[in-house]
């Protein structure tokens, strides 16, 4: 006897994803600074040195200054000699009234006149500081006046590109159940 046994076998349904990627491009272009500078102003004032140099006192020293310098230089020195002479001839005369003391004081006085130099000195003395130097030094002003600087950026917005992807789902196959009777002269199928 043969039994009769139902087979039955499925088929589960299957779906399929189809998926295109998405695209994103960013793009930031450089912001513009535009940035201005103003230059600034710079002022010097300058004024000049003075160098003076007085050297008449060395020139009268060497008797070549003035003809009134050296006129009064040998006026002056003809003034000290004749003091100078005044002051011999009182003390030769008070060496004279001193006879009484022995000697030959007019001899002796003879002597000294006769071997005695009187130059007149013209010429003045000299010296390192004859020369007298004065030096102003210039005098620098300077005035600086800053600039400003103009700023003005410009800002560029990012460029923004957004191509969204795709999903399409569709059914690979589709689900079933079959059904069979096996042993029986009927076979059916469900």
């Amino acid at each position: 006897m043969i039994i009769p046994q139902i087979q039955i076998r499925q088929g589960y349904a299957k779906i399929g994803l189809e998926t295109t990627k998405g695209q994103q491009s960013i793009e930031q272009p450089k912001a513009s600074l535009n940035i201005t500078q103003e230059q600034g102003q710079m002022e010097i004032q300058r004024s000049y040195g003075s160098l003076e140099i007085d050297s008449r006192r060395a020139w009268s020293a060497l008797v070549r200054g003035k003809i009134e310098e050296v006129m009064d230089r040998v006026a002056q020195e003809a003034f000290r000699i004749s003091m100078e002479n005044i002051e011999k001839i009182v003390k030769n005369g008070d060496r004279m009234m001193a006879i009484h003391k022995g000697g030959n004081v007019f001899a002796d006085i003879a002597r000294q006149i006769a071997s005695e130099e009187r130059p007149i000195q013209i010429a003045g003395e000299p010296g390192y500081d004859n020369v007298d130097i004065t030096y102003l030094p210039s005098e620098l002003k300077i005035n600086f006046i800053p600039k400003g600087v103009t700023f003005n950026p410009e800002q560029h917005h990012p460029v923004i590109n957004y191509n969204p992807g795709k999903l399409e789902v569709y059914l690979r196959s589709k689900n079933f159940i079959s059904i069979s009777i096996m042993g029986t002269q009927i076979n059916t199928v469900v």
